[in-house]
This record gives structure tokens, sequence and C-alpha cells, in this order.
């Protein structure tokens, strides 16, 4: 049976095992899913740990999809670009990371039938599902993507990482609860807010019958973010 699990705090409110236990029910695919909580301080240790217990990969979530680079050998084309590892395979001992939050959110909004060429985005947050949010969009054809995140440094030094990348995209940094401008049409909450703590009330998104709403999180029943708006949607 292979060895695998999550990464990350908290996970109190993770599907992750559920999901994998699915698969694990499948044919030929027998796993176990462990969920291991690890803050940034004791990520080297915790990684010397699996790899001694014989696990073969890991998901990661946050705090730490930015902060497992260092540690890998290898990193795909795809979420070196971005900055962000969710997934690690473990091979011979050496750890190579990818990113499967962007092709989640690219599959998403090709079910969803959702352009966002020539649009204006909104993303809140600036970690790593924040990352591959901009990055996609970016690569979709976004026309403007504005980044408002409770750390303005941290936003305007992922608009400028980005703006490197994507030249022909206007990437702006704005304060989080900053109001959306009245040209943006998507809006993407990338943070946890919804899921281990509330939205502030003072965020305000407009709610808007051609507007897409992208939430990185996820709840029973939906999340705050994205409750009773008009237009098309895409839950975590």
């Amino acid at each position: 049976m292979l060895k695998t699990g999550l990464l990350g705090s908290p996970l109190g409110k993770s599907l992750s095992p559920r999901i994998f236990r699915a698969f694990s029910g499948l044919p030929g695919e027998k796993f176990s899913y462990a969920l291991k909580e690890v803050r940034p301080a004791g990520l080297g240790q915790a990684l010397a740990e699996i790899k001694s217990a014989g696990w073969r990969g890991f998901n990661v979530t946050l705090p730490l999809k930015e902060r497992i680079i260092p540690f890998l050998s290898k990193t795909e084309k795809p979420a070196a670009a971005i900055g962000a590892v969710n997934a690690v395979l473990i091979k011979d001992g050496e750890l190579e990371g990818f990113n499967t939050d962007a092709v989640a959110l690219a599959r998403a909004l090709k079910e969803a039938k959702a352009a966002v060429k020539g649009r204006t985005c909104v993303i809140w947050g600036a970690g790593g599902a924040a990352r591959a949010a901009a990055w996609t969009l970016a690569a979709k054809g976004a026309a403007e993507i504005l980044i408002h995140n409770r750390s303005y440094a941290g936003a305007r030094a992922l608009a400028a990482h980005f703006a490197k990348q994507f030249p022909r995209v206007k990437f702006r940094a704005g304060k989080f609860l900053a109001p959306a401008p009245a040209r943006a049409t998507v809006f993407v909450n990338a943070t946890p807010l919804g899921m281990y703590r509330p939205l502030p009330k003072a965020l305000k998104v407009p709610d808007l019958a051609a507007g897409l709403y992208c939430d990185f999180a996820y709840a029973a029943g939906g999340t705050p973010f994205l409750k009773g708006r008009p237009g098309k949607k895409i839950d975590g």
C-alpha cells in the first residue's frame, strides 16, 4: 500500500482524506492518506520523517505551498513559473513538485464555459493559491489582474513577479479591503476566509449577472464568498 498524505496547517476542515479514500477503493489503487500538521519552522523535520516512513508522495496546502520549493530536487515548469507547489512526488529519496491548482482552475473555467480573455480580474490573497489563480487567468488572456492582500507589500511583490512573465497583462496591487473597480467582472477568493475564518463584513464584492466568482476555499452548503452570487460560480 502506498503511503501518502497532506502537509500544512490548519487541516481540521480538509476533505482530502475523504476524497482519496474514494480513489483508494478503485481497482489497482490502494494507498493510505494521512493528515500531518506542519508549520513552516518544522517543514524540514517533517520531510525527513515522511521519507523515513516510506511515503511516496504528498499534497501541500497553506502555509507551505511556496516554502516547500527550496526542499525540492526538481520542479515542473508551470509550478516553477507560478512559484508554488501543491503536490510532491517522492522517488529515490528525491522530491519533485507540481502545481495542480492551476490545472484545476483552467479545467473548471473550461467546464463552466467561462472566458476571461480581455476581462479585469480581482484576486484576494497573495499566497500559493493566489499565485496559481494569477498565472492561470493571465495565461487565459485576462487584460488586467488586481491582487488585493492584507500585506500590500506582498500584493505588490506578486504583481511584479507576474508582470515580468505576462507583459501584456496589467498587474496591480491593492489593499485587502479596497473596493473592486467597477470594470472588474472576475472575482477570486484565494484565501482561507470563509473556511477557517469568516469573511470580513467590510469586504465588498460586486454582485454582477455577468460576473464570474471563484473560491479556492470550500464549506458544506457553499462558502460565504459564493452564496447568493449571480453569474457563474466555481467552488473549491
